[in-house]
């Protein structure tokens, strides 16, 4: 953010070019001194600001005109989430991959399906396999309309009202790797920064119930004496009971169940965090919760690759069970 808005402050004259190539030279040391082992590596801008102006003199100030420390951390909250769900949307398409090509293998796999908890019309596996890929598609086209309302960039808006400076918010915003920038000033750093994850929210939602309802659905097979899905024995998938040794507990499964209720509590959290506090709070911005429900589903996803990758379908089993 210091150096898109130096590079583009002296490019629209705002800045003089001696003025800009010593902020730009305090800039390089700050960041240099940070990485140095036990250096300070302050969060919030009012502790930055200061060692900008240790390296460069009182001139290091000109860079803040325009700006606030609230258009900047609704940018880096925005940049963060960013990187988030573009972690997310790669994840899911994996899974959907896995779900796709398990399809394929069971194109000829007749399997009994079941509505209000009761076999009902025969099915291809591949078929109800699709159905569950189906609302995954809906999750993953919520992720790519969610980053087009994410990928607009805060800076330059100041505080609440904008600023009369003639900040080029348009090239910052591209500097940044934004598709543009927020247009109003006031939704900028107190409304957007609260739709963000809430909306995300929703859609963590979503993944995570068709991910639970997917287990349970296999889950109830270990009920029958004879199942026609199962896990893999051995590994990480099954588990031996310690009182009787011919029985195996799905333990990889019962982990992505937890999982998904895991991502279901942090999603809901979200939405609590957002709800009855005034304008300009910080409840529902904080980066660490909010990645936190991201990086969860990511691990939900990993070990629901890992349950899909385990299943072991009897077609015989499933005849039977017709």
């Amino acid at each position: 953010m210091n150096k898109a808005s130096v590079i583009t402050n002296r490019e629209r004259g705002l800045l003089s070019e001696e003025t800009a190539k010593k902020i730009a030279k305090a800039i390089c040391q700050v960041i240099e001194n940070g990485c140095k082992p036990g250096a300070l590596r302050p969060s919030r801008v009012i502790k930055y600001e200061p060692l900008l102006i240790e390296a460069a003199g009182l001139d290091a100030t000109m860079l803040h005109v325009g700006r606030s420390s609230q258009d900047m951390h609704a940018t880096y909250y925005s940049t963060i989430m960013r990187d988030n769900v573009l972690a997310l949307a790669r994840k899911l398409v994996g899974s959907m991959r896995i779900l796709n090509t398990l399809a394929k293998d069971h194109t000829e796999t007749i399997v009994p399906n079941y509505t209000n908890g009761v076999a009902a019309q025969p099915n291809s596996y591949a078929h109800y396999l699709q159905g569950f890929l189906a609302g995954f598609k809906r999750d993953s086209k919520r992720l790519e309309q969610f980053y087009e309302r994410l990928n607009l960039c805060p800076m330059g808006t100041t505080v609440l009202n904008g600023t009369g400076w003639p900040l080029n918010r348009e090239k910052i915003a591209e500097y940044l790797g934004f598709d543009g920038p927020v247009e109003d000033a006031y939704d900028a750093a107190q409304i957007k920064p609260v739709d963000e994850p809430t909306e995300l929210s929703s859609i963590l939602t979503s993944i995570a119930l068709h991910v639970g309802t997917f287990v349970q659905d296999v889950s109830v097979q270990y009920a029958q004496p004879q199942p026609w899905i199962l896990l893999q024995e051995g590994g990480d998938n099954t588990y031996v009971s310690s009182a009787m040794p011919q029985k195996r507990n799905p333990g990889l499964m019962f982990g992505v169940r937890e999982a998904a209720s895991g991502v279901l509590g942090e999603a809901q959290a979200a939405v609590f965090r957002a709800h009855n506090i005034i304008p300009g709070m910080i409840d529902p911005k904080r980066v660490p919760a909010n990645s936190s429900m991201v990086s969860s589903t990511i691990k939900m996803l990993t070990q629901f690759d890992k349950m899909l990758n385990a299943l072991k379908i009897s077609q015989e089993r499933a005849l039977k069970e017709l």
